[in-house]
């Protein structure tokens, strides 16, 4: 079986359900982007990113000599993608900027691009991308010269998958720290549409130095949200209750596991990289369990019976609930988290002391709580 390794959020997906598209009384005015396409035939179109998806905006075919151009109206600021077959590029629109890029289809990632710093440093961010995605392909590579498509699960829990998350960090903060050097609207693209998972420090920091700045633009208002929400299950604060149901209907508390060092494990038995991790919180839960450690499974089930047979196939032995909502459980937006599994690490008082923990890194963790 193939085992995919996609380590950054591409950045023209989508990664919540709210929308962002902007309703607004201001006039739209016309934007133009040309160029020229090498070893390309057929059309090009920009689209919009969204949360909700790709809008497309404008689509033209690609001449004999291969040129384009493209228009179409906007208000505001607002982050696109060019698209051809097999390519995928960032760009900011504007009003008050005539674009002009060029691209080889054999060798898309040398692009250029004229037409607003933003744009320039959108490539630089594409740069990240590419050699991110470079060192994940030679990853891979290397480990299906060993093993072909079927990389034994062992394989995957104690080098794979700890690897794969080594690289997945690496890039991930090259990404962020490049992107808040940018005085620009720039890093809030990296904030609504490239990161797999909510960060709440970057989004922070981006909110503190540019909100003001930007504060008329759709990114920038609902990242400003989005910190304000985020403060509220942030490293530090407290926990916020969890008051759910578990299989056989009695409402547990989060709140009565207080006096004791919580793992609060979001998952769901359809989660596979959920039911990868639980052999380790189940070795950990036996080796704390007795000096102070529990762990509060939520699930993000729907079906209550797959829910329990995923229970007692992996031995979970504590504390479980769920609303049966999947996604549409109030807690999702509560916490704060758009992937799973998602942990949350709170102290015998309540207070979270880490976020998104799991593997070595949680069991790291546990070791230095548990010699305090």
């Amino acid at each position: 079986m193939k085992i995919y390794i996609i380590l950054l959020a591409l950045f023209f997906s989508a990664c919540s359900n709210d929308n962002l598209n902007e309703t607004t009384d201001e006039q739209s005015q016309e934007f133009n982007i040309s160029g020229h396409i090498k070893n390309a035939k057929g059309s090009i179109n920009v689209q919009e990113i969204a949360q909700s998806g790709l809008i497309l905006i404008d689509s033209s075919i690609i001449l004999d000599d291969g040129s384009f151009e493209l228009t179409g109206l906007v208000t505001k600021k607002t982050f696109c993608t060019i698209r051809l077959s097999g390519v995928d590029i960032p760009l900011l629109l504007d009003t008050a900027t005539k674009i002009v890029i060029e691209i080889d289809t054999k060798n898309p990632d040398s692009y250029s691009i004229n037409g607003g710093i933003e744009n320039s440093e959108l490539k630089i961010l594409h740069a990240i991308m590419v050699e991110a995605n470079n060192e994940a392909i030679a990853m891979q590579s290397k480990y299906e010269k060993i093993f072909g498509d079927n990389i034994p699960i062992g394989i995957q829990q104690d080098k794979f998958i700890p690897e794969r998350d080594s690289l997945a960090n690496k890039f991930n903060n090259k990404m962020k720290e490049t992107a808040l050097g940018f005085n620009s609207i720039v890093p809030y693209f990296i904030s609504s549409f490239f990161l797999e998972l909510a960060d709440y420090n970057y989004c922070k920091a981006v909110d503190a130095k540019l909100f003001s700045q930007f504060s008329s633009s759709k990114y920038a208002i609902e990242l400003h949200t989005r910190v304000i929400e985020m403060s509220r299950s942030a490293i530090g604060a407290f926990a916020p209750e969890i008051k759910l149901h578990d299989p056989f209907g009695k409402e547990i508390a989060l709140s009565s596991l207080r006096g004791k060092i919580v793992l609060v494990d979001f998952w769901a038995s359809w989660c596979a990289p959920c039911r990868k991790e639980n052999p380790n919180v189940v070795k950990l839960y036996q080796k704390y369990k007795d000096k102070g450690f529990d762990v509060f499974g939520v699930s993000l089930d729907k079906n209550r019976e797959n829910w329990i047979k995923a229970i007692n196939d992996d031995k979970l032995l504590w504390n479980h609930v769920s609303d049966l909502m999947e996604w549409n459980s109030p807690l999702v937006k509560t916490y704060n988290f758009e992937s799973i599994p998602h942990t949350v690490l709170i102290d015998r008082e309540g207070k979270i002391i880490a976020l998104n923990i799991r593997g070595n890194e949680l069991e790291s963790k546990l070791a230095e709580v548990f010699l305090k």
